[in-house]
């Protein structure tokens, strides 16, 4: 029996996934609800609301990934020959590509539209 293969070895990686997936989630919610707050407190600097551009990030972050898991594709999967056909890790992985993806596309359209007004302002 191969080291990975073994029944005790699987059950000792799956808690540890387990355990590190919890501990992410509470840890990006905590790390958000900070830096949320943390901004709150400051003033408007140089015409920019940080509090409501930190809070608007993190309703964002909550709505795709709220979408993207009910939007998830959860047919099983044929690879290698073996079928995976756990519903819960399928949502989980499709979210987090989903979720990924969408962000980052916001993300480089938010630069654009920044450099933009950037644009603007300087020809000003």
């Amino acid at each position: 029996m191969n080291f990975y293969e073994s029944p005790v070895f699987i059950d000792i990686l799956l808690i540890g996934i387990y355990v590190l997936l919890l501990c992410t989630l509470a840890l990006t919610v905590w790390s958000m609800l900070h830096t949320a707050r943390l901004h709150d407190r400051q003033p408007k600097e140089q015409g920019i609301a940080a509090g409501r551009i930190a809070w608007s990030v993190f309703a964002l972050l909550v709505l795709t990934l709220g979408a993207t898991c009910l939007l998830a594709d959860t047919h099983p999967l044929l690879i290698n020959g073996n079928e995976y056909n756990n519903k819960l890790w399928l949502r989980v992985s499709d979210m987090l590509i989903n979720s990924s993806t969408v962000l980052i596309v916001v993300a480089i359209l938010c630069a654009i539209a920044g450099m933009w007004g950037l644009g603007r302002r300087l020809n000003k």
